[in-house]
This record gives C-alpha cells, sequence and structure tokens, in this order.
C-alpha cells in the first residue's frame, strides 16, 4: 500500500442518487462509504455527482455528508440530478458539495450566489480541482447555460449537453498551468468524463488538450482524471492521465422508462423514513417494487466505493470492491454479463 508525505490517499464515489421512494440507496448506504473511508485513514472523501436528487428535502444525508462523525473533509461535484426536484437551485446545492475552505471558479475566488459550481484546493503537493459538467449551448442566442432549477438535463432545444462551458475551460486552463509551475500533482474530477475512450462530454478534446499543455509544462502534473455519471466501471491511460470511470453506489443497471421489469415483486428492504429536519421518523420493511425506479434498476447488495492512494510519482493504487445483486437477482437474462456490481481493484503506475 502507497502511504506518506510523498502520498494522497482518498475515498472516492459516485451517483449515489438518493431520494426517499425513487431508489433503494440510504443514509445506512453512506454511512457505510464513510466509515471504510475513516477505517482507511483517508485525507478526504469525494463524491462524483448524483449524490443527491432532491437536496432541499434531504438533510438527512446532506448533513450526513458535511457534518460527517468522523470529521472527513469531503467535497463533491455537480451531476446532472443535483438541480432536478423543484426548489433546488444552484444557491441551495453549492453550499453542500464540500465541508471546507475552496477556491472557487469566481473572480474573486468565493462562493458568492452559488452560480459557480466549479473549485478548487491543494493539499500539500497535491492540487484537487473539480469541474461542473452541467453546461449546454443556446444556438439562438449563442450562449452557455448551466442546467436549470427543476430539471435533470440541458433545454432540449440546446446543443453540446454535458458540457464545460468556455469560462470554466479557461479557468480549468489557469489553475492547471499554475499548478503544473507551482509543481503541484493535479486530479481532475467531474461527473460527465473526458477519455473520448467511452462516452464523454463534449468537452473531452479541449479538456484533454488543457491536461496536455500542463504536462507539457511540467511532466507528472495531472495525474487523474475521475467521473461518474455512466454507472459502469471503466479504466484507461491516455498520455499518462489515468481516466477512472466510478461505478455507481447502488443503482447497477438502469433501463429507459419505456422499459419496465417485475423483477422486486415481493422483496422488501429496510426503509428509513425521515422528517423535513432529517430526524428519523420509524424504520420498517418496505416492498422494493414500490419505489418509483425498481422496474427499471437492478440494484447491489452494498454500497460501492474506492480507496485512491495516489503517489507524487504516478503510481496510483485503487482498492474498489465488490458486490452481488441484490436478492440475487441478475439482469444477465435480459442484458448479458456485460454490467456486474464492482469497481475494480487495480495499481496503475504512469
Amino acid at each position: 500500500m502507497l502511504k506518506g508525505s510523498d502520498t494522497i490517499r482518498f475515498a472516492l464515489f459516485a451517483d449515489l442518487h438518493y431520494k426517499k421512494g425513487m431508489y433503494i440507496p440510504t443514509v445506512e448506504d453512506l454511512a457505510a462509504i464513510l466509515r471504510r473511508a475513516a477505517e482507511n485513514d483517508v485525507q478526504f472523501v469525494i463524491h462524483l455527482g448524483d449524490f443527491c436528487n432532491d437536496y432541499l428535502h434531504s438533510p438527512e444525508i446532506t448533513q450526513g455528508y458535511i457534518n460527517n462523525s468522523y470529521g472527513l473533509p469531503v467535497y463533491g461535484v455537480y451531476g446532472n440530478h443535483e438541480l432536478e426536484t423543484r426548489g433546488n437551485s444552484m444557491d441551495v446545492v453549492t453550499p453542500l458539495l464540500n465541508n471546507r475552505q475552496v477556491v472557487w471558479g469566481s473572480a474573486d475566488g468565493e462562493m458568492g450566489d452559488g452560480c459557480i459550481g466549479y473549485f478548487y484546493t491543494d493539499m500539500g503537493d497535491f492540487r484537487l480541482v473539480c469541474l461542473d459538467t452541467n453546461y449546454s449551448l443556446n444556438p439562438e442566442s449563442g450562449e452557455w447555460e448551466h442546467n436549470k432549477p427543476g430539471s435533470y438535463g440541458a433545454p432540449l432545444t440546446n446543443i453540446y449537453h454535458d458540457s464545460v462551458d468556455p469560462a470554466q475551460l479557461d479557468w480549468l486552463d489557469a489553475v492547471l498551468t499554475d499548478g503544473a509551475r507551482e509543481g503541484r500533482k493535479c486530479m481532475v474530477f467531474s461527473h460527465s468524463g473526458f477519455s473520448g475512450v467511452w462516452v464523454s462530454s463534449p468537452s473531452a478534446d479541449r479538456v484533454r488538450d488543457i491536461f496536455r499543455k500542463a504536462n507539457g509544462i511540467r511532466k507528472g502534473t495531472v495525474l487523474l482524471a475521475a467521473s461518474g455519471h455512466l454507472h459502469t466501471n471503466q479504466s484507461c491511460v491516455i498520455e499518462d492521465v489515468v481516466y477512472l470511470d466510478v461505478h455507481t453506489v447502488r443503482n447497477t443497471l438502469w433501463v429507459p422508462n419505456d422499459e419496465a421489469f417485475e423483477h422486486y415483486e415481493g422483496f422488501t428492504y429496510r426503509f428509513i423514513d425521515h422528517d423535513d429536519a432529517g430526524g428519523e421518523v420509524s424504520v420498517y420493511d418496505r416492498n422494493i417494487s414500490e419505489l418509483r425506479m425498481a422496474k427499471n434498476t437492478w440494484f447491489s447488495t452494498d454500497p460501492l466505493s474506492a480507496i485512491i492512494t495516489v503517489s507524487k510519482g504516478g503510481e496510483i493504487d485503487i482498492e474498489g470492491m465488490e458486490s452481488s445483486w441484490l436478492e440475487g437477482i441478475s439482469p444477465t437474462a435480459e442484458f448479458g454479463d456485460e454490467v456486474f456490481p464492482r469497481i475494480t481493484s487495480q495499481k496503475i503506475s504512469i
């Protein structure tokens, strides 16, 4: 195991999708992720977006993360579902992305009204850069627009969905160039990814150009780019940058709404109900089939996360984990063996 002053160690997870009555993830799943993080002596925890589909009405999960009982520094990025539920606007969500002081992408580096959802922070010789891939181009006005409150994606008339807007790209260029000149080792976190190998943000080519520029100034500046969004488990190395596509916490396979399966009829799970203040009201066995997305989703038994150690020399140690299909109900008959609840453990040297 890599560890020491020349390394940084953190816990990583993606796409928890917490919302009562929609999917199966619970506050206990987040507690398990945080417990694993604390037991592995991490320096911080980060989620890769779609943490919660209703921040405004889910204090039990948002406060459980921000004010976690271990006192862990935590960070997160915007996913496309962060503003999904009515009432969830950037001024609500942005303050709940982290619990430490960071440098926001605004002109003065302050959070302000929350309309800028990207930031960076330094930990020793390492720089954490968190992007917001929720921009799209309005072809009529020529303006780049952020996803609106009450939506889980860009306006249908817009183009280049899941993008990093030009102002943010310029900011990323400046942050990584500065990191290169200072000798920082940079890790970039986002919801939509930039590998170009699997389904990626329309900004992928431009982001990789910026990575290439920073690594040209000082070799090994950008070491890692991790993303979620796809609910799959993939990795690759491109021009000495490791790209990770991190699997969802428990919503292992989702199919579109025009398909429906009755695979969880008669099965229950332990449901914890909370009041508007986040206090626990009751605990009972709830039918899985009552969940709004149960007919479209196959769930894992355990919450997936990874413990990652990155060295300044370019060694990346990923301690993943493997679960099983909830109640042993597998989608193999319908979709084959391509999908499985795991984050692959591996060691990569670049």
